[in-house]
């Protein structure tokens, strides 16, 4: 039987679960998928590599389409989901926030398109240095967060992102 590449990255999620980031490691995977070590390099070129493809199977189950028709809300509101969504899935799994703030995108899936998500910000009126900045800070306050709390507080992380929101809500009101 063929491995495949989505079995390995299940399969990763679950070792993640059980050993964490430490204990995730090339060896014990193939063990795990009763395959011999080398066998993951033909689907993965490295650990970061497989990490990245963890993170985006992860954010992919909750990040909402940047495409205005498959996701007619707002911009704040897309935005407000999205945080909400990554937020929850970072602290989903044992070191999940680990796995997402190191990812770097490797995939063509339009959800996890980073020019997609600024252009739907731009299609709102924002400028793409502004679009492109929005991103990046609501990315970062999600994983910041999730990463400083443990079960996490509901009410700080919706405090922290209205302010977001409302400051990016303000700015875009000076450009229009």
């Amino acid at each position: 039987m063929a491995l495949e590449r989505a079995t390995i990255i299940a399969k990763a999620l679950e070792l993640l679960d059980e050993v964490g980031i430490e204990g995730l490691s090339n060896r014990r995977l193939a063990a795990e998928l009763g395959v011999k070590g080398p066998s993951l390099y033909w689907h993965f070129k490295s650990m970061a590599d497989l990490h990245s493809q963890m993170a985006e199977a992860m954010m992919a189950q909750v990040m909402p389409s940047p495409d205005p028709e498959a996701f007619p809300g707002d911009w704040r509101e897309w935005l407000s989901v999205g945080a909400w969504g990554l937020r929850g899935v970072a602290l989903s799994r044992r070191d999940g926030v680990l796995i997402l703030a190191a990812a770097r995108p490797t995939s063509t899936n339009p959800l996890l398109s980073f020019p997609a998500m600024v252009a739907r910000l731009q299609a709102a009126g924002f400028s793409p240095e502004a679009a492109r900045g929005a991103m990046i800070a609501i990315g970062r306050y999600v994983m910041g967060s999730a990463r400083s709390e443990n079960a996490g507080s509901d009410a700080d992380f919706a405090f922290g992102l209205e302010t977001l929101l409302d400051g990016l809500q303000v700015r875009l009101a000076r450009t229009s």
